[in-house]
């Protein structure tokens, strides 16, 4: 059994425990079968489990904080005179992800203001993005790579090693 799986069966039980099927009681019930999950991680060797949930909340808040971060400074500079705008194009080399990590990543990439994923190579190894900030090449750059990190934190892995440097950006014909 998965761990993920004792994890709502214990939610069930929870709620059977209580007789009350809502909401709100389900994820109660998660929180305590995690809790015990977790006090039990060294005999059921769920420690992968454990960092993974850890990991998917520290996702969801962190690409959340990327995105509140990034709508107001997008907002900022469409409202000055003269917007700092240096649109391009720019690889990123996403050959520590697997296929699912990287459309998770070009998905995540998307949704934030200012960026877009545009392609992925044949490999599946080069993302291109093209970026409304790709004069600062390398913020842009750190800032995908956070979110891979956070990616990798969500499956319970240890985050990937700064990247080398990619291809420099290209401005866009617009």
């Amino acid at each position: 059994m998965t761990h993920f799986a004792l994890n709502l069966l214990l939610a069930i039980v929870w709620m059977l425990l209580f007789g009350e099927f809502s909401l709100p009681n389900l994820f109660a019930g998660l929180a305590v079968g995690f809790l015990a999950i977790f006090i039990s991680r060294p005999l059921l060797g769920s420690q992968r489990y454990v960092r993974a949930v850890g990991g998917t909340l520290r996702l969801a808040f962190g690409f959340l904080g990327e995105l509140v971060v990034a709508n107001l400074q997008l907002a900022r500079d469409i409202l000055r005179p003269h917007p700092p705008f240096q649109p391009g194009f720019l690889a990123y080399d996403a050959s520590d992800l697997g296929p699912t990590e990287t459309v998770l990543l070009a998905n995540l990439v998307s949704l934030t203001p200012g960026t877009i994923s545009v392609d992925l190579d044949d490999l599946g190894e080069m993302l291109y993005v093209h970026s409304l900030y790709a004069g600062d090449a390398e913020a842009t750059r750190r800032g995908i790579r956070r979110l891979a990190n956070l990616i990798h934190a969500a499956l319970g892995e240890a985050p990937g090693a700064p990247q080398p440097e990619e291809s420099e950006w290209r401005p866009s014909s617009s």
